[in-house]
């Protein structure tokens, strides 16, 4: 009797030896696969951030820009500061002086361009030849007379020179991609325009 129970408590003790030396062997295992694990998975530093696809879609600061509106206290023409984001680019950045030219109307001032009047398109040839495209609202909707002819003509022609005097040397007017004689009988529009006072 005494040797069987000692014989069981042996076999116990030598069960519970190899079950212990196997959690042991187990939790070092485990331990260098979390260790092995992190040295794989966690980078040494963050990746870079991703560049911009194209630098120049930054938006470039604000620019001071004039535009020549009527002051009808003299019925003369005035610059006219704003501000806009331009594009470095000449043609964009030239639509965009235009755009604003027919668009803008401060108080107290009147705009010679008349009302609905759009900018189709524009375009600068070699020669620093500026085109510009006006929709038939320029002619069609203009009040005639040769002072307010003279007026939007000189509007056009004092912003756009005032904006690009390196990189614009004469405009031609054009109505729906068209050359045009005159905008209402008074001016000869059918030649490209040098800057005149």
């Amino acid at each position: 009797m005494e040797y069987n129970g000692s014989a069981g408590f042996s076999r116990l003790l030598v069960i519970w030896g190899i079950t212990l030396i196997i959690l042991v062997l187990s939790l070092i295992a485990t331990l260098y696969l979390i260790n092995q694990s992190k040295q794989t998975i966690i980078p040494t530093a963050p990746p870079p951030l991703p560049v911009a696809a194209n630098p120049s879609d930054t938006p470039p600061p604000p620019q001071e820009v004039n535009l020549f509106l009527i002051d009808p206290t003299a019925l003369t023409l005035v610059p006219v500061k704003i501000e806009r984001r331009l594009h470095t680019e000449l043609t964009k950045r030239l639509s965009q002086v235009v755009k604003a030219l027919i668009q803008e109307t401060p108080p107290n001032f009147r705009n010679p361009i008349p009302r609905g009047t759009l900018l189709n398109e524009v375009y600068i040839d070699s020669d620093q030849t500026a085109y510009l495209d006006f929709s038939n609202h320029l002619a069609d909707g203009h009040i005639g007379g040769t002072t307010a002819e003279g007026l939007t003509v000189m509007a056009i022609l004092k912003t756009v020179f005032d904006a690009f005097p390196d990189d614009i040397k004469q405009v031609q007017i054009l109505i729906d991609g068209n050359q045009v004689k005159t905008l209402a009988g008074h001016l000869n529009l059918s030649q490209p325009l040098h800057f005149f006072d």
